[in-house]
């Protein structure tokens, strides 16, 4: 090229790609040309449609020239022309290069702000659309010229691209753009690290937040036909007819039929006031699960509230029936103290991991889970969070309805990606607490606290609700031992809304589903209370 061109012609490599390592960029010039020489062969009027969906815009290409030829291709895939050699060498012979030029620069920029790749077809579209200041007159000044003429076209039409690799080449392109994309966000924060006064926690979040934005969405833009999605689901109707016993049981009964088991990919809220045993609920089920012989399940309980050695000992006071305070007091008698050894031992064999932390964001749970199940080789199967509002947002600015919709949304996106149940417990707002007489009311779905969005994105929300609050009752072992609580499946999904009988004992950190009716279970209960009301039939025996 001539002296007098703009350096910009002479150097075909992207002006704000440098890496401050030293080192190029992933890319692969030659792969490049194989997708822009199956396109600029002209003879397959699909190209275009099986390559679109993946690179979505030029700077999904490295090498500048590349870009400007494969904006071209976008151009008139847009007006609805063929795209071929000559068609592209017609309209780059029409454009100014430096309008080209801007155009690039003005993704580049959208790239570095993290929106190139969230905007949708018709604003990207809008990005390269030619305006008529864009035209020139001049071949010398035109884009054509600037990266070598038609003979440039020639050549890269020339490279052995079949139409048939061009998925194929296309997926191993994005896949160095998405590499390109990650160095740049994280050699930012690590330049960042050398000159901010930020703690290493405020840094660890944004890379935990850099790593999830990246991760975010590639898979999920698929569209599938129907044909195949009828195919998918009939598999999973036979694999289910002939493994019936799949998803992973709670361990009682009657939620178990309602939920028909924890699904992979679900979100289940547990919610109620202080108190109720929310915790204490949600070690049972978690108890229930890795302790099934048999079962290879394992589960990891997260939480916020209460340290690991004291969730240790609500487990053995639960497994062991041995009074917590006894426990906390250090008053175990002998035999009390057998239980105990015996008890811990087995707790020993349980597949089961505890972690007790005060302060963690919800990025930094999102990456704690995912660390673990790669460090278990995908064999992780249950989490438990206690409790959900406890978690911190991204931001510190946030109030109390934004932070908690971020924290279920991204709860709901991790037991997606990972393909495993997330049970998180949930506080209620004082509203639940009003009622008639002494008794509070049940709860609602509106009584979940700080925003609707746990409603929404929560595949079941179980209320646990104390019936016998403040009546008073009493029995031959004292006051208080067993509150009566109604286990409420307020949402469900995919089953039946309902609610079961179940009874906590505090002293012993113990749920145990409450005795049915003799002939035929609590529904019964209603129709034997008012037989009994009724006078006697003729002839029948009262006594």
């Amino acid at each position: 090229m001539a002296d007098d061109v703009p350096r910009d012609a002479r150097d075909p490599r992207p002006p704000r790609q440098a890496v401050p390592t030293g080192r190029e960029p992933p890319h692969n010039a030659e792969l490049e040309r194989a997708v822009l020489a199956a396109l600029l062969d002209g003879r397959s009027p699909v190209a275009i449609q099986k390559v679109r969906p993946i690179l979505e815009h030029p700077l999904s290409f490295y090498v500048r020239d590349h870009r400007m030829v494969y904006l071209a291709c976008l151009e008139l895939d847009d007006d609805g022309q063929p795209i071929d050699m000559h068609g592209v060498a017609d309209l780059l012979s029409r454009y100014k290069f430096q309008a080209v030029l801007d155009k690039l620069r003005q993704q580049q920029l959208l790239l570095e702000s993290d929106q190139l790749d969230a905007m949708g077809r018709a604003r990207l579209k809008a990005l390269w659309r030619r305006e008529g200041a864009d035209l020139t007159e001049a071949y010398e000044d035109s884009a054509l010229a600037a990266i070598g003429g038609f003979s440039a076209l020639g050549d890269l039409s020339n490279v052995v691209g079949p139409v048939s690799a061009i998925e194929r080449n296309a997926t191993l392109l994005i896949d160095h753009y998405r590499k390109r994309k990650l160095i740049t966000r994280l050699t930012a924060i690590a330049d960042r690290a050398f000159r901010t006064p930020d703690s290493f926690d405020k840094l660890l979040d944004e890379g935990n937040q850099t790593l999830l934005d990246l991760g975010r969405g590639l898979s999920a833009a698929t569209i599938h036909s129907i044909e195949t999605v009828v195919d998918e689901t009939l598999d999973t109707i036979v694999d289910r007819q002939n493994n019936p016993d799949q998803g992973i049981k709670t361990g009682i009964a009657d939620l178990d039929e309602k939920l028909m088991a924890l699904r992979p990919g679900g979100l289940y809220i547990i919610a109620a006031r202080p108190g109720v045993g929310k915790t204490s609920f949600a070690l049972k089920i978690m108890a229930s699960i890795v302790s099934r012989e048999g079962s290879d399940y394992r589960g990891l309980f997260v939480s916020l509230e209460v340290d690991r050695k004291d969730l240790l000992k609500k487990l053995v006071s639960a497994e062991g029936g041995i009074d917590f305070r006894k426990i906390e007091e250090g008053r175990l008698d002998h035999d009390e103290m057998t239980t105990l050894a015996g008890t811990l031992q087995r707790l020993k064999t349980w597949r089961m991991d505890l972690m007790d932390v005060t302060d963690l964001t919800v990025h930094g749970l999102r990456a704690l889970v995912k660390r673990r199940q790669l460090e278990m080789g995908g064999g992780l199967h249950l989490v438990v969070l206690d409790y959900l509002q406890l978690l911190n947002g991204t931001r510190a600015d946030m109030n109390e309805h934004e932070k908690v919709s971020e924290i279920s949304r991204i709860l709901k996106t991790l037991s997606m990606e990972l393909k495993i149940p997330v049970v998180a417990l949930s506080q209620m707002n004082r509203d639940s607490e009003k009622g008639a007489g002494a008794v509070s009311r049940p709860p609602k779905l509106a009584d979940l606290r700080g925003s609707g969005a746990i409603e929404q994105d929560a595949d079941a929300v179980i209320f646990l609700h104390r019936v016998d609050a403040g009546d008073g009752e009493k029995n031959e072992d004292g006051p208080d031992t067993a509150r009566k609580i109604k286990v409420i499946v307020a949402k469900n999904r995919f089953g039946p809304q309902g609610d079961l009988d179940m009874n906590f004992f505090p002293a012993k950190m113990r749920f145990e589903m409450a005795a049915h009716e003799r002939d035929g279970g609590p529904d019964r209960a209603p129709e034997r209370k008012e037989r009994f009301r009724q006078e006697p039939n003729e002839g029948e025996d009262v006594f």
